[in-house]
């Protein structure tokens, strides 16, 4: 079973747009409050690899991780992640796909110097079922599906106030 989910959202910065790029680019950085993802690393090389789980609980899957392993790609207007598949022990996986592109701000808006970051990140949950057999293994799947994709909503949910908290950090620290 595969669910899929996107997330869109829009920051504006008080950062000059260097500073925007830099910060974007720093994925632990930029997802430093980001709680819900277990394990965090990016691994140094060419592309750079983003490696963490997303945790999920479920009546059906207990408290379980799946994890995902994403290139990092720098682009002239921030970065891009690019999901790759993996075939992991357990219930399943996750492909994670993102961009977040940064451009000046309209002149008033949060000052002269900031920018406006617009990120997006698709997520795909690949989950290891059995197959059913009769309806009422079919009835399973779909309250399984049903739950999962609830999860994976509330858990996704969560990245735009991370970034956003990482962010008036990034903010504090060159104001300061």
């Amino acid at each position: 079973m595969m669910l899929e989910h996107q997330v869109v959202f829009d920051l504006e910065l008080a950062l000059p747009r260097a500073e925007a790029l830099a910060f974007v680019r720093d994925v632990p950085r930029s997802l430093a409050k980001a709680n819900f993802l277990e394990a965090l690393t990016v691994v140094p090389g060419e592309p750079e690899l983003v490696r963490a789980a997303l945790p999920v609980n479920a009546a059906f899957l207990g408290q379980r991780s799946l994890p995902f392993e994403s290139e990092l790609v720098i682009t002239d207007a921030g970065a891009r992640l690019i999901g790759r598949p993996l075939d992991p022990d357990g219930p399943g996986w996750a492909e994670v796909d993102g961009e977040a592109e940064v451009a000046p701000l309209a002149a008033g808006s949060r000052g002269a110097d900031g920018a406006r970051v617009r990120y997006r990140f698709d997520v795909r949950v690949h989950l290891r079922l059995p197959e059913p057999e009769r309806w009422g293994g079919r009835a399973l799947l779909h309250m399984i599906e049903f739950t999962a994709r609830s999860v994976l909503e509330r858990v996704t949910a969560q990245f735009p106030a991370a970034v956003q908290a990482a962010a008036s950090e990034a903010e504090g620290a060159v104001v300061a």
